[in-house]
Parts: structure tokens; sequence; C-alpha cells
């Protein structure tokens, strides 16, 4: 029993992590969830669910039923996500505005190292392991040129919103915040957040109109995502170190704003943006509190794959 309740700990904190990762623009929850080596049981499980097994949840066979389904697992990581998700998100809010170069500094360390890890998943590096590579880095890459959108508030866009968004969640180097940055729906969705924080009606619609969403996307990605992994698993982590290198440029430091938009408060918000190098002898560069953000994020990150190493072993 202590060994089970050691397990559902070091599980909710993995979904903690996965939840923190996913509220940021340029990081996956996928990407935790690869190196903390739940990945793979966390597609299995999810595909694993059906609505047999939900109604039998309610009949004689509930036990059964709930093991078949993982219930135990998928429900604490669940939970681990959306605390996650609600600490985060106004905390990262405000360090967007007030922060923002080191904190993407940390961000870009962390997808640099998280690249590497996942590199060293790869079993044998061959020519279709590198083209695969290659073509994940300019998927990603491809995806971090588009310009987003001023979207929509309509409950029916914000459905398609959350199947597209958990499709990229689970995608490791797809970051699901930065797709609904592209979609015109990330200023809602933090909105939404704060204001089921303070239990208002409102954030409570949009959240479970966006999870209805969400768990459509899923599940349906989920059996895509089992197959490629049964069948090519080489290929597929291949793909994936390529779609964390791809993203790098989206998270990188120090960009120029080249056009705003008008969010909803009547106050502009930076669209577009170029990547410059940063001007070492100005101050709001902020080149020296960068490097240390840079720095932490790979202790972080090296820390975190030996502890999940260790409690996977």
């Amino acid at each position: 029993m202590k060994q089970s309740v050691q397990e559902h700990i070091v599980v909710y904190l993995k979904g903690l992590a996965m939840g923190a990762a996913d509220v940021v623009p340029g990081v996956s929850g996928g990407t935790i969830a690869l190196i903390t080596h739940i990945y793979e049981r966390l597609i299995k499980a999810i595909d694993n669910v059906s609505l047999t097994l939900v109604l039998q949840l309610f009949g004689r066979n509930k036990k059964a039923a709930w093991q078949s389904l993982e219930g135990s697992f998928l429900l604490t990581l669940i939970l681990g996500i959306g605390t996650g998700m609600l600490l985060v998100s106004s905390g990262v809010s405000w360090l967007l505005t007030a922060y923002p170069i080191p904190l993407w500094a940390f961000f870009f360390g962390l997808i640099l190292a998280s690249a590497f890890v996942l590199k060293n998943s790869v079993t044998k590096w061959n020519i279709t392991a590198l083209v695969s590579m290659v073509i994940g880095f300019f998927i990603a890459f491809g995806i971090g040129l588009i310009t987003p959108n001023t979207g929509s508030e309509s409950l029916l866009y914000l459905f398609l919103c959350g199947v597209l968004v958990v499709i990229a969640m689970i995608l490791p180097g797809i970051s699901g915040a930065f797709i609904l940055i592209l979609l015109g729906a990330y200023e809602t969705a933090l909105n939404a957040l704060d204001k089921l924080k303070n239990f208002e009606l409102e954030g409570l619609v949009v959240f479970l109109v966006m999870a209805a969403g969400g768990s459509v996307g899923l599940k349906a990605f989920a059996k895509i995502l089992r197959w490629l992994f049964t069948q090519h698993k080489n290929i597929v982590l291949a793909a994936m170190t390529g779609f964390l290198l791809g993203s790098l440029h989206k998270v990188w430091p120090w960009k120029k704003v080249t056009s705003y938009y008008t969010n909803s408060d009547g106050l502009e918000e930076p669209l577009t943006t170029v990547v410059v190098l940063p001007e070492l002898s100005n101050p709001d560069a902020q080149v020296m509190l960068a490097f240390v953000a840079f720095i932490t994020a790979l202790c972080l990150l090296y820390f975190l794959e030996k502890f999940s190493t260790k409690s996977h072993g």
C-alpha cells in the first residue's frame, strides 16, 4: 500500500509538471510525459478508454473495469495536470509581462535539454530516422511561422480549439498553448482559468466546452499514436526530436515585434515577431538573467529526467 501511495504521488507530480508546461506557449506537456517515462503508458491508457468500460464502472465488474481503464493512473495524472494549469496560469501571465526574456530563456533551455534527452531514446540512427527528424523539424518550424489569428469566442469554435490544442499538447515539441495563440483563443483560455478559480460560471462553461473538444481529439489521436509507437517507435522518437528542435526558434528570448493586434480589453498585444540577437551592452536585454534562467532549466530537466528514470526503473 505504501508503494502504491508513493507511485500515485510521483504520477501526480508528473501531471503537475505537464499541466504547468501546457499553459506556456512554446512548451508541450507531451514533452514532459516523454522525459518522465509515462508517454506510452498514457497513450495506451487513453486508447483503452471505451464507452463499454465506462458503463461497467456502474455495474458488478466495476473493479475490473477500473483496472482495465487504468483509472487510478489516469485520475491521478488528470488531477495533477489540472492543478498545474490552475497554479501556473496567473503566474505565467504575469511573468510574460514583467520578465519575458528570462522566462523565454528558461523555456529555451527546457526544450533544448528535452531534445537531447529524447535523442538518446532513439535506439538506432539511420537514414530513415534522420529524415524523420528533419521532417519533424520543418513541421514544427513551419507552425511557428504561421501568423496568429484573432479568433472567435463562440462555443463551437472553442470546442474545435479544444480538439486541436489537446492533440498539440500530447505531441512533444508542439505547444498546445501556442496552438491556442495561433487560433486566437489563448487569452480566452487563460481568462477562463482565472474565472474558474474564482468560481465564475462563465469560466466553467468555457472550460467544459474546451475540455469536451479535447477529450474527442485526444481519444481519436491516441489510437494513431499508439499504432505508430507499436510499429515505428524509433522513427516516431526521431520525428519528435525534430519537433523539439524545430520549436526552439519560437521560444528564443530576444524578438522584435513586427505587428500588433487589439485584444478584448482594447489594448495592443504583439501579433508577429522576428528573432534578433541580444545587445550585450544593453541592460534591458537582461543577458545575464537570461543565462541564469537557461542554466536553471538545464539543471531542472537533468534532475527531473534522473528522478523519473530512477522511479521508472
